[in-house]
């Protein structure tokens, strides 16, 4: 079971089947010191809805809509759990990496600060990202780090993936966190043996990594059964993981926060 688990959604996010609540007494429940509510960003949720349920002539492309603003600025501004909770909510959002952009991802710059955590993944949903090869994967990624964001989310997949030390030499360089996803590696989505490469090679090029369940409903929460069994084939150092306690996952958030406002404050500018 995971201390701190940095990826999960809920209800919001369209396909997840609980509220913030219910996810927050669960992980309580489970032990876990701290649970991130990541909800995706406006833009992939019901893209999968209308692609799936579109009749006749119905352009979906054009109305595609995920958690709104207003949702996040609710979450940072006014949401708090209720008092008897003893786990630490950390209030964060996954973001697309787009394929055809001028933005690397569609992060909310201007309130981009203000989360716990943000990650940014691929979701190989037209249109926003449309997979053409290794190499378009790798470029994207490395650009969306540029972007005020903190972890690439799953980044390798059974059907699509970057290429691996070109990514984690750009994550080493750009001091961002790479993923490794439970619910990937559970559902059969990501390979167990690159996953494992991935970890060999992380520890090797000292390039740190966030353990996450990415769970969907209350009972995927904290889960890191099949992460553990790589972990421990490997003896992977754990002071590469930034959530390994709630110590380092606080000491990370304050260093990103840090980044991210930076970040901001350029690509406002440069506005």
């Amino acid at each position: 079971m995971l201390t701190v688990d940095f990826h999960t959604h809920s209800i919001a996010s369209v396909h997840g089947l609980n509220t913030i609540e219910e996810l927050l007494r669960q992980a309580d429940r489970n032990g876990l010191a701290g649970l991130a509510i990541t909800d995706h960003s406006p833009g992939i949720d019901n893209t999968v809805w209308l692609s799936h349920n579109r009749t006749g002539d119905f352009c979906w492309e054009e109305n595609i809509k995920g958690p709104d603003v207003p949702y996040f600025m609710n979450l940072l501004s006014r949401y708090e759990p209720p008092a008897d909770i003893r786990v630490r909510l950390f209030r964060g959002i996954e973001c697309n990496i787009y394929s055809d952009s001028d933005r690397p991802t569609d992060v909310p710059v201007f309130i981009s600060d203000r989360f716990d955590v943000v990650i940014a993944s691929v979701h190989p949903i037209p249109p926003l990202f449309v997979v053409e090869n290794s190499l378009q994967m790798t470029e994207r990624m490395i650009r969306a780090m540029d972007d005020p964001i903190d972890i690439i989310g799953h980044p390798f997949h059974k059907r699509y993936s970057p290429l691996m030390e070109p990514l984690m030499d750009a994550a080493v360089e750009k001091n961002i966190v790479l993923e490794v996803n439970n619910s990937s590696l559970q559902l059969g989505k990501a390979d167990k043996l690159q996953a494992r490469q991935m970890l060999e090679m992380a520890a090797q090029k000292k390039c740190r990594i966030a353990l996450s369940s990415d769970a969907h409903m209350a009972n995927e929460l904290g889960g890191d059964e099949e992460i553990n069994l790589i972990l421990d084939q490997i003896e992977f150092p754990e002071e590469l993981i930034v959530n390994r306690s709630e110590a380092s996952a606080l000491d990370f958030i304050t260093q990103r926060k840090k980044v991210r406002a930076e970040i901001k404050a350029r690509l406002q500018k440069g506005n």
